[in-house]
């Protein structure tokens, strides 16, 4: 797992979101994945974004993000992996309910690119969900289309819609898709409830999807989420106004 332009740019964008937090955690301890020609794109980008960087000023001597997250204006970013193997300061098991006293402890909560890699992957949301406090925000950067094998799972636009925003009452602040191939690119991925085919979109090659959310002050009564395109059928298949 890394930091890569397409994450950099996206964390950049929401600096503002983030700008009074003062807590932060990621899921799994992040090394920058940056080769010198796509630092230099990444640094003429953010200096059109108002941040006038160097090279030297965002990394730091063994590869991890704390320093690019401080400097692009992030609080202090803790780090919670199931090993301590790349020095994380929580130890958990994601597949697992997370620990009371974590609750509610972060103003900001990055899934880089983890989530997907976990067999209960509701679990590893929820506790996503738990860790943050009212009004934190929630930040996602996962592999999408085209990466076959990369993990257990392939997010699609239901996560962040049904889940984040439907089922636990998140301000959505960006659903957005990324090419790998040209990672400045945005690709705005709207809300797939009642859709027919709800957010199927066909794809070339490996994308990321992107998403950023505001906890509400207040949880809303949760349900369990279902995907977009089922949303007017009962449980048990049959349309909602079908009497049959």
């Amino acid at each position: 797992m890394g930091i890569s332009m397409i994450p950099g740019l996206f964390m950049a964008r929401h600096r503002d979101a983030v700008k009074d937090k003062t807590r932060g955690i990621i899921l799994g301890r992040q090394k920058l994945h940056m080769p010198d020609r796509r630092m230099a794109r990444f640094l003429k980008h953010l200096n059109g974004m108002g941040l006038s960087l160097t090279a030297a000023d965002i990394t730091q001597e063994d590869g991890f993000t704390e320093t690019l997250f401080a400097r692009i204006g992030y609080p202090k970013i803790e780090a919670m992996d199931f090993t301590a193997q790349e020095g994380a300061q929580h130890l958990h098991d994601l597949n697992l309910p997370l620990r009371p006293e974590l609750h509610g402890q972060f103003d900001v909560v990055i899934d880089g690119g983890t989530t997907e890699h976990i067999f209960h992957i509701g679990t590893a949301l929820d506790t996503c969900h738990q860790l943050l406090a009212p009004g934190g925000i929630m930040l996602g950067f996962v592999a999408a289309d085209g990466w076959f094998g990369h993990g257990f799972f392939q997010t699609g636009p239901d996560v962040p819609w049904r889940y984040w925003h439907h089922a636990r009452g998140y301000e959505m602040l960006e659903v957005s898709l990324a090419p790998r191939q040209n990672p400045t690119k945005v690709i705005a991925v709207p809300d797939p409830t009642g859709k027919p085919r709800g957010g199927e979109m066909a794809l070339e090659g490996p994308h990321m999807l992107l998403y950023a959310a505001r906890k509400p002050m207040v949880d809303p009564p949760y349900a369990m989420p279902i995907q977009g395109h089922y949303v007017d059928y009962d449980y048990d298949g049959k349309d909602k106004g079908d009497a049959g």
